[in-house]
């Protein structure tokens, strides 16, 4: 039937568009668009390590005259211990931050991982039309079907803008991950200094968040795929009548769908309001 296959297409087409979002979201920074930005990245760390080498000795300097307004404070041996190993850390953080960050990638790859396992497969993430919304359209008239397929073309007009609002959301996100790699150095080298170690906190603690969202991202398209795949959950009531339900069920799609773009849009803010990263 016509209206069904429009229903089922506009389904499919977002389940397509979702498929394209799982992988991207399970995809590693480094693995991303084939791999092609990361040796671009990993030249330009390069080049700000030696910048961070260098501001990591003016803060270490800047910590060492805040703090010893007298020299004679360096005679503990404590205290000249204390700066000799928060200076060899901070140097070694500068030298091994590919090796760290790639770290960083694989623990919460791996969270995304467990989430991922847990479906059992993309396929279970798939949305599907709901067997009483099916029955509906096939006891409707001529009439309510027309009706239903103009509705169905509104439908997949909205999935093409949300599909591609949510694929511009996780692609940003990428690009943010480029962003704190290529300029780590800098960020890191603030730990060399007592009066500047909290903005190397805050950058390793928004690194972790930005590579958090993908679980956030992930929990949220398996929450949708569940809540679309059956009418009872439809946040939206039109009647109990055929083209109740079927409308019903459709405007409850795109609410869903809105709710679950402004979730990935914001889910920077949500692991930050979670996890405080």
């Amino acid at each position: 039937m016509w209206t069904i296959d429009l229903l089922e297409g506009v389904l499919g087409m977002w389940n397509g568009y979702m498929g394209d979002v799982w992988q991207l979201i399970t995809l590693s920074p480094k693995a991303f668009a084939g791999g092609a930005a990361w040796p671009t990245i990993e030249r330009i760390f390069a080049v700000m390590q030696g910048i961070g080498y260098g501001l990591l000795i003016l803060f270490f300097a800047m910590s060492l005259f805040k703090q010893t307004a007298s020299f004679r404070e360096l005679r503990r041996p404590e205290q000249v211990f204390r700066l000799f190993i928060r200076f060899i850390l901070t140097y070694s953080a500068i030298t091994y931050g590919l090796e760290i960050i790639n770290l960083i990638f694989e623990i919460t790859g791996g969270i995304v991982s467990s989430i991922a396992a847990s479906m059992g497969g993309l396929h279970q993430l798939a949305a599907t039309l709901p067997d009483t919304i099916r029955q509906a359209v096939e006891d409707s008239d001529i009439l309510l079907r027309a009706v239903i397929y103009i509705v169905g073309v509104a439908l997949a007009g909205f999935v093409i803008v949300l599909s591609l609002n949510l694929l511009m959301t996780v692609y940003t996100r990428f690009f943010r991950i480029y962003l704190y790699v290529a300029l780590a150095p800098l960020a890191l080298s603030a730990f060399g200094g007592e009066l500047t170690s909290r903005h190397g906190r805050t950058f390793v603690q928004s690194l972790c968040g930005v590579c958090l969202e993908a679980a956030v991202i992930a929990l949220a398209c398996i929450i949708f795929s569940a809540m679309t795949s059956t009418s009872s959950n439809t946040p939206v009531n039109l009647g109990d009548s055929g083209i109740g339900l079927v409308m019903g069920y459709m405007v409850g799609v795109i609410f869903q769908m809105l709710i679950l773009v402004s979730v990935v849009k914001s889910a920077d803010r949500i692991i930050k309001e979670m996890t405080a990263l």
